[in-house]
């Protein structure tokens, strides 16, 4: 019984428990609607009235993705993401989205972003 019980409990949690597919910021076109970690250094960034952009791969207007933090999920983090990351390494796991013909993750949670 105790096999049984071990053997669901592993076929529920994989179930829920998505893989995260790692991939390079140079490729991000090509997993629109997916949810992937990209790790690349942190060209530039910047903080706007309702936005805040990091960009990976390139600063802009040559950057391969744009981390999106909005306004309101700003608070989370421990101090302002622009110059928290910038210069850094980091893995970002996200949805990847196009905005304006660009690929972008949208961040909700400090949790997405991990300093390497």
């Amino acid at each position: 019984m105790k096999k049984l019980s071990l053997v669901f409990l592993i076929l529920f949690a994989s179930y829920f428990v998505k893989a995260q597919t790692l991939i390079l910021a140079k490729d991000a076109k090509d997993y629109i609607g997916k949810t992937v970690t990209i790790c690349d250094s942190v060209y530039s960034a910047k903080a706007l009235d309702k936005v805040t952009l990091i960009n990976l791969g390139g600063a802009f207007p040559k950057e391969l993705i744009t981390v999106v933090v909005n306004k309101e999920d700003l608070t989370k983090f421990s101090s302002a993401p622009a110059s928290m990351y910038l210069g850094n390494n980091i893995c970002v796991t996200g949805i990847i989205t196009e905005f304006k013909g660009k690929t972008q993750i949208v961040v909700t949670e400090p949790k997405q972003i991990v300093v390497k």
